[in-house]
């Protein structure tokens, strides 16, 4: 026996396509963006101010949320239903570590960790990789907020 066809487009309903649901999630992101930075000073153009950057990228979720939206009834796939339990523990998991190690152990060894962890998101991960990004990713963390911005980030173990 064959698996079933999937349904095609005018026979799906529009509240089972995916890319409504994305839309959907990206307007409330972008809605929650806004009202999370609804008290922070626009500034001017020659000197902007602390709320400029959150309220232009909640807009810019928003567009995009807008633009799935409309293009969702036509379009074929349709929403899983079902989660991913441990892609989602994972990641949560590395970012977890993340945040426990960054203090104690340094950002070097926090993004390595981080990384290593989450490359067991997917079973297609190799640990060749994981090591690569994970040490490319540590060095551009450190030449960017350590050197670059010159934030006060311990890089190794203090």
């Amino acid at each position: 026996m064959s698996p079933p066809s999937p349904e095609p487009a005018a026979a799906l309903p529009l509240w089972k396509r995916a890319d409504l649901w994305a839309g959907a999630m990206f307007i409330a992101w972008g809605l929650f963006a806004l009202a999370a930075g609804y008290d922070l000073p626009l500034g001017r153009a020659g000197r902007l101010g602390a709320g400029y950057a959150p309220r232009l990228l909640a807009f810019v979720l928003i567009g995009i949320g807008v633009l799935l939206a409309v293009r969702s009834p036509f379009t074929h796939d349709e929403a899983e239903l079902t989660i991913a339990w441990r892609p989602l523990v994972v990641i949560v998991g590395s970012v977890l570590a993340f945040a426990a190690l960054l203090n104690s152990a340094g950002l070097i060894v926090a993004v390595v960790a981080s990384v290593g962890l989450a490359s067991f998101a997917s079973p297609d991960n190799g640990w060749r990789s994981a090591v690569v990004l994970g040490l490319s990713l540590a060095f551009f963390s450190w030449a960017l907020f350590v050197k670059g911005l010159g934030l006060p980030i311990p890089v190794w173990m203090p």
